[in-house]
C-alpha cells in the first residue's frame, strides 16, 4: 500500500499566520477518500523543522511512505522556507545520503528543478530517490493543484512506472500543464 509523506511551508507571513489553513490538505484528503491512500502531513517554517521531519524517513516505520511531496516556495536549485531560509538541493543531497531511498520525490515548488540535469541526477543518486519530479518554471496555485492531483494519482496507480513513463504520460495526458510548468521527471 502506497503512502504519502508531505511537508508544506507556511505560505504567508503576516499577523494571521496561525489562522491559515493548509492548501494541500484538501488534495491529500481527496486522495485518501477516493483511493484509500494514507498520508503524513506537517507544516514546516524553518530549516530546523524541515530537517527534523525529513530525518523521520530514516526510520523503518516510514518505509511504506513511498511518495514524498514537498510543497514550498522555490527558486532554481532550492526550496524556500517561511522564515526566509532556503535549502539548496545539492547541499541537502550531500548531507542526507539515501534519505529518499526507493521513494518518489515531487517538488511542488516554483522553479526548484530549474537546474542542470547532472545536478538533478546527483540529487537523485545521493538521496537514493527512485524518481524526482518538479518544475523548471514558476507555477500558478490552482493549475498546479490540478496537475499535482493528476500526477500523484498516476504515481500511486502505477508504482512501477519509471520517470520516462511518467514524463510521457504528462506530455500526452496533461500537455498544457507539462509545457507551461516545464515539468521534468528524472
Amino acid at each position: 500500500m502506497s503512502r504519502i509523506f508531505c511537508l508544506e511551508t507556511e505560505w504567508k507571513q503576516n499577523v494571521h499566520d496561525l489562522k491559515y489553513q493548509s492548501s494541500v490538505i484538501s488534495l491529500l484528503e481527496f486522495i485518501k477518500n477516493s483511493k484509500g491512500v494514507d498520508y503524513i502531513f506537517r507544516h514546516v517554517a524553518t530549516t530546523v523543522d524541515f530537517e527534523y521531519y525529513i530525518n523521520h524517513l530514516n526510520y523503518d516505520t516510514y518505509n511504506s511512505y513511498d511518495t514524498v511531496y514537498l510543497c514550498f516556495h522555490g527558486l532554481p536549485q532550492s526550496i524556500e522556507l517561511a522564515n526566509g531560509g532556503s535549502i539548496n538541493l545539492k547541499d541537502f543531497a550531500k548531507k542526507n545520503k539515501d534519505v529518499f531511498k526507493g521513494k518518489n520525490v515531487h517538488f511542488g515548488c516554483c522553479s526548484t528543478l530549474d537546474m542542470e540535469e547532472e545536478d538533478i541526477k546527483f540529487f537523485k543518486k545521493e538521496t537514493g530517490a527512485r524518481m524526482v519530479t518538479g518544475y523548471k518554471k514558476d507555477v500558478e496555485f490552482v493549475n498546479s493543484f490540478i496537475f499535482e492531483l493528476w500526477l500523484l494519482n498516476e504515481i500511486l496507480n502505477h508504482p512501477d512506472y519509471a520517470q520516462k513513463r511518467i514524463l510521457n504520460l504528462a506530455e500526452t495526458q496533461m500537455p498544457y500543464f507539462a509545457k507551461e510548468f516545464k515539468f521534468v521527471a528524472y
